[in-house]
This record gives C-alpha cells, sequence and structure tokens, in this order.
C-alpha cells in the first residue's frame, strides 16, 4: 500500500495494534476507541477539518481497505488484526514508513497567542502567585478589551474567546508535557473562566 489513502489505512492499523497491546483477555477493540486511539498519535491526519481538538470518526474507507487486504477482521466493534496484519504492522515499523505526528509543529498563530499570553500582564501575574484577577486581566489574556465585548454583536470578542478556548486551550492541553508554561496557561484559564463565567454567559 503506497499511495495516500493507504498510508491512512496504515495509520489506523498501527493504531489498532497499539490497542491491542494494553488490550485485557475477552475486551474489544471497538470503532470508538480505534478513532480516539488513531487521533491522539496522529491529530494532524485525524482531526475535524478545522477542529483539531476532535477526532474525525468519519473514516470507514480507510478500515474498508484494511478488512479488503485481510489485515484486519472482525467488525466494527471488535477489530482483530490477523497474521497477515501483524507481519505488516512489523514490516512498517522496520521501515519506519510512518511516523507519529504527536510532535506536531506548533500552528504560527497558536505559537504567536501563546507567546502574547506569556508576555500578558495577566500571566506574569499569575507566576508571581496573583489569583484575584479583575475583568481588565480577562480582557488582557484573552488580547482584546472591553469596548469588543460592548459592542452591539461582540464579534471581536467573540472571535478571541473562540480562538482562545478552541484552539489555544486544546492545544495546550494535548501538549502540556511538551509545551513550554501550557499547563500554567490551562490552569489560569480555568481560573479566570470560573470566576468571570457570569460575564462570558452574556457573550
Amino acid at each position: 500500500m503506497a499511495n495516500s489513502e493507504s498510508n491512512m489505512s496504515n495509520k489506523i492499523l498501527l493504531a489498532i495494534s497499539e490497542l491491542e497491546k494494553t488490550r485485557k483477555l475477552g475486551e474489544k477493540i471497538t470503532k470508538e476507541e480505534m478513532v480516539v486511539k488513531v487521533w491522539k498519535m496522529f491529530p494532524n491526519e485525524f482531526c475535524l477539518r478545522g477542529y483539531p481538538q476532535y477526532p474525525n470518526a468519519d473514516i470507514s474507507k480507510y478500515v474498508t481497505k484494511l478488512f479488503k487486504e485481510n489485515l484486519l477482521r472482525g467488525s466494527f466493534y471488535n477489530y482483530i488484526i490477523t497474521e497477515k496484519g501483524k507481519e505488516y504492522v512489523r514490516s512498517i515499523l522496520s521501515k519506519g514508513s510512518v511516523k507519529s505526528s504527536k510532535s506536531i509543529s506548533i500552528p504560527r498563530q497558536i505559537e504567536s497567542e501563546i507567546s502574547r499570553i506569556r508576555n500578558s500582564k495577566t500571566f506574569q501575574l499569575y507566576l508571581k502567585g496573583e489569583s484575584e484577577f479583575i475583568e481588565s486581566d480577562l480582557f488582557d489574556f484573552l488580547g482584546t478589551s472591553s469596548r469588543s465585548f460592548g459592542d452591539s454583536n461582540r464579534t471581536a470578542f467573540i472571535s478571541r474567546y473562540n480562538l482562545i478556548s478552541k484552539e489555544v486551550i486544546p492545544f495546550c492541553e494535548k501538549n502540556k508535557n511538551k509545551q513550554i508554561d501550557a499547563e500554567k496557561i490551562i490552569l489560569l484559564w480555568n481560573l479566570l473562566i470560573t470566576k468571570f463565567k457570569d460575564l462570558l454567559n452574556k457573550k
């Protein structure tokens, strides 16, 4: 299997192989488990388009290819790698033809936002032990102003809020062991959204 579609199938097979290593006797490997596992191993290829924090479950055609080539048997509720499939996994790993994208390069926009947050007044205060924040600190963390929240449609504010909550924070959560200050950014975000939940509910 050499084309891009086959490469996707290869990665799914590797994910199922990894699940088999931790599967207890009698347990089944389901589609849901596979979808999450392959997304964690290869987040770039197996996320929902535009939503990198969520796995894409619409990958049946790649799994079907594995069944057709007798690399996989069972069903979508119980994946089992065949002997041919196990041999194929060994050949993939020995050649190093498929590499996990766990250590993906940080997207430019997210990198810029993380850098901005780390240099923000609110984050610097948090590093010094501050925990009592005011509304202006929330806007500072988001990279906007209270004026954007006061606009009639709040488009600018919502855009900033969605960027942080749907892209930056999920990225930090997935890379908190590799990204400097990622865990601190998450903790500060949770503190801010808890403290200002009434305000944010009005967005």
